[in-house]
């Protein structure tokens, strides 16, 4: 219940100034990359560059230059790939909505799951099953499928976080099945997408 993936892919168009020579895979630890792109000012231009051990990373701005240099993950720690996965509901559903769900979940129910079953053009978001407190959400959907699925409450407060990019989720359920997400901007140029592994519920009979 504490495996995600995530995934993002930024066009060239999405930049003011891009140009790559040649294609290269590196790995980097994202925690001290993201310190780094967020030291950035508005009007700084980024190089990037790689050696055996470092990225090199640098900031100009007019005459001011700003160099780190970050070194790079060790080849063995290569993250797993997520296997392929055929989903029986794939719909759309508005940020706002999920972000009503966890807040009643968290506040009011107090659990840390995020329970989710789809019929008839309804995701309804329940409370688990050893809640003191019941709880339902129906959202109107776009899928017919018949299916649920639990997750950490956690990982959907993530996507809650790219508003920016768009208001709407594309989720992808199956029973039991890791939940697929993606939140794509409306020009298509900037997609983010993920993993999260289910949580297996216990029967109460």
């Amino acid at each position: 219940s504490h495996i995600a993936f995530y995934n993002l892919e930024i066009s060239r168009e999405f930049f003011g100034d891009y140009e790559v020579d040649g294609a290269e895979s590196i790995l980097v630890f994202v925690e001290d990359f993201y310190k780094i792109l967020k030291s950035a000012s508005k009007d700084d231009i980024l190089y990037l560059e790689s050696n055996d051990y470092y990225l090199i990373c640098t900031f100009e701005d007019g005459g001011n230059r700003r160099v780190f240099e970050l070194p790079l993950a060790d080849n063995s720690m290569e993250s797993a790939v997520p296997a392929s996965i055929e989903y029986d509901g794939v719909f759309d559903v508005e940020l706002v909505d999920l972000k009503q769900s966890c807040n009643d979940l968290d506040k009011i129910v107090k659990t840390d799951r995020f329970k989710v079953i789809t019929d008839d053009n309804r995701m309804t978001v329940v409370a688990p099953n050893d809640s003191m407190v019941r709880y339902n959400q129906v959202i109107n959907i776009d899928s017919d499928s018949k299916c649920n699925v639990i997750v950490n409450i956690q990982y959907i407060n993530e996507i809650l976080k790219l508003f920016r990019i768009s208001k709407i989720a594309t989720l992808k359920i199956g029973d039991n099945l890791p939940m697929s997400w993606s939140v794509e901007s409306g020009d298509e140029l900037v997609k983010v997408s993920g993993l999260i592994a289910p949580i297996i519920e216990e029967d109460d009979g």
